[in-house]
């Protein structure tokens, strides 16, 4: 996952994990739990139908699962990402602020809203959704929402502020890929090159090696004078992925070719 690249890897929360989680403590009466249960599975059948692009179908179960509950905030938050697929942004945001309106400290919906604000550019209000999702209490995700807001960092242009927020997340989960990726992006960007040659080479040599991890370590090698890293990511880059433009990149030796800079 690369920093300006395509959605960010961990940038949403799910929806049906989190709504089990609802109403965990408190007692119900049977007629409760069963409208639980169904807008739940109304839920997951959404997610699904979301994840396979099904973006109309996914609406309508959203949309049923609300006509029996309301209140349930997970059902918004899921209903915003569609809106967000379907590109109605104005839609998306008002699903944002009605599932934040009944839940003002629940972590995924200010986590869900901080990403779709830094997609729409708006990063000082971003910084201000996760930052309070970062504050509560014994949230379960941090990680999550310190990757996120170190990418919307570094996309407004501050560069030490996203290192500082990417360290944190490093801190909690040294073996995040998408944590080591951006941070060694991050550095690289700073003139650090050879600070960011040690996290991309956490990811480089572990299984979670892509194309796209390959092509960023090559790069940064280079500038670092690696030869040897360089080389053998190269390899490594043509024997795994040979398929991939970044493959036929380095057997080309364009590595400044702009189409593949895409962060």
């Amino acid at each position: 996952m690369l920093i300006a690249g395509a959605a960010l890897l961990g940038g949403c929360a799910t929806q049906t994990q989190r709504a089990a989680e609802m109403g965990s403590g408190a007692t119900l009466s049977t007629q409760q739990t069963d409208v639980l249960k169904r807008v739940q599975l109304r839920l997951e059948l959404a997610e699904g139908y979301y994840q396979r692009g099904q973006f109309t179908v996914a609406l309508e179960e959203v949309n049923k699962a609300l006509a029996e509950k309301s209140d349930f905030v997970p059902a918004y938050t899921m209903r915003a990402l569609i809106y967000t697929a379907l590109n109605d942004t104005a839609k998306a945001e008002a699903n944002y602020r009605e599932a934040l309106r009944l839940s003002p400290d629940n972590p995924d919906a200010l986590h869900n809203y901080g990403w779709f604000l830094c997609q729409q550019r708006r990063y000082p209000d971003s910084f201000v959704q996760f930052n309070k999702a970062l504050a509560i209490q014994n949230y379960r995700y941090p990680v999550r929402t310190y990757l996120a807001l170190g990418v919307c960092q570094y996309r407004a242009g501050d560069l030490a502020a996203s290192e500082g927020t990417l360290k944190k997340g490093f801190a909690l989960d040294p073996g995040n890929p998408a944590l080591s990726t951006n941070l060694a992006v991050v550095l690289d960007r700073m003139g650090k090159p050879k600070e960011a040659l040690f996290y991309i080479a956490r990811v480089n040599s572990g299984q979670y090696a892509s194309a796209q991890s390959l092509w960023v370590g090559i790069l940064i090698a280079r500038k670092a004078g690696n030869a040897m890293d360089a080389a053998l990511w190269t390899n490594q880059l043509v024997q795994r992925f040979p398929d991939s433009r970044e493959a036929i990149a380095a057997q080309q030796g364009k590595f400044d070719d702009s189409a593949l800079l895409n962060y």
